[in-house]
């Protein structure tokens, strides 16, 4: 089953314990806490762990100790270290994928037989990461730090892959069918560099704050979405503007 964060709304529901039995407790659980929650504190620590520190700096001891279970539990509920890496990273995945291919499904009805605008298809893919972002839950801004750091190392990448490319590349087409004599490799350019504003924007920083004259000013993920779709759709219109003066 996967693990999804808590106040967040998805299509996996924990499943209940049978009423007519007395779930056991788990090794490593605190006394009182159920089975459900140690893993959740178990991934929530990780999550700021891998974020923080890396998967080579991230050791399953600290992420024990800031869960406050015993080492032994990690493994138990999760395996390995690289299995509770890919858990970390599947369990807000799910979200993203569910709520992206709606909004994208929505958007092709919406378009009949003509293409999708980009403004829509930049605003439908990262509108849900971005609103997550700027819910006030840290975890989403613990998680675009953590996915910042992923795209930029091997194991990262494949994970990445396993879980959003399917996605992407459902968007890719559509992008490909809205901006059409855009050589392919420019839309995939343009789609990545989208993803990492996207991911610059909902981290957690502080840079924005830095380099603003007046820090109390600078808006939250949620408040710069407008701006960050407006950019980006220049920039895929400024790519079939290249294209057509070719």
């Amino acid at each position: 089953m996967t693990d999804t964060p808590p106040d967040l709304e998805t299509a996996f529901a924990a499943t209940p314990p049978s009423p007519q039995r007395v779930p056991r407790r788990k090794p490593g659980r605190p006394k009182g806490i159920s089975s459900e929650q140690t893993r959740a504190r178990i991934l929530d620590a990780a999550e700021r762990l891998f974020a923080d520190e890396g998967y080579e700096g991230a050791a399953l001891r600290d992420v024990a100790a800031a869960a406050q279970v015993q080492l032994h539990a990690v493994g138990y509920h999760f395996g390995p270290k690289e299995a509770l890496f890919d858990t970390v990273v599947a369990r807000r995945s799910v979200i993203m994928t569910e709520l992206r291919l709606a909004a994208l499904e929505a958007a092709k009805q919406a378009a009949g037989s003509g293409s999708i605008p980009i403004a829509t298809l930049v605003r439908d893919y990262i509108s849900p990461f971005v609103l997550s972002a700027g819910r006030g839950d840290p975890g989403w801004r613990t998680y675009a730090a953590l996915m910042g750091r992923l795209a930029n190392s091997p194991l990262g990448t494949e994970i990445i892959a396993r879980h959003y490319d399917s996605t992407a590349r459902a968007y890719l087409s559509e992008f490909r069918r809205s901006l059409p004599g855009v050589p392919e490799a420019d839309v995939i350019e343009g789609f990545s560099a989208m993803v990492a504003a996207m991911l610059g924007l909902c981290a957690d920083t502080g840079r924005p704050a830095r380099l603003a004259d007046e820090p109390g000013e600078v808006p939250g993920p949620a408040e710069s979405l407008d701006t960050l779709v407006r950019f980006q759709t220049a920039g895929f219109l400024a790519l079939q503007e290249a294209s057509d003066d070719r």
